[in-house]
């Protein structure tokens, strides 16, 4: 079985998502990423420390044979979900999520600077 029948993905869509998430890594976000599927939907998730909600969920969900929707989301208040990434094409795709990621970067950044002053 290859890497795409597994997770999916074509090996170009994951090394650009997975590229996202290495920066994240790089920057204290993410630690841990995990893989999960559903019928013709794939789903990468990155987490904070493993076993612990993701911070960010990519979905791949196919619409035909030859198109596919990718998503982001970000948790968000009342257990609900909030988009921040969507587009059919991976390039498109990848530059909305690291814009996303880098936002949660400097919120992050911001948290850590306030707690540091208390």
């Amino acid at each position: 079985m290859s890497i795409d029948q597994k997770i999916g993905y074509t090996r170009r869509e994951f090394q650009q998502i997975f590229q996202v998430y290495a920066n994240g890594v790089y920057q204290g976000l993410f630690r841990d990423f995990c893989f999960s599927d559903a019928k013709d939907r794939y789903f990468i998730s990155f987490c904070a420390d493993a076993g612990i909600k993701p911070l960010v969920t990519v979905e791949k969900k196919k619409l035909s044979s030859d198109r596919c929707l990718f998503i982001a989301t970000t948790p968000a208040p009342n257990d609900t979900v909030r988009q921040i990434a969507r587009s059919e094409k991976i390039g498109h795709f990848v530059t909305q999520l690291r814009d996303a990621v880098h936002l949660m970067y400097v919120e992050h950044a911001k948290d850590k600077k306030h707690q540091s002053k208390h």
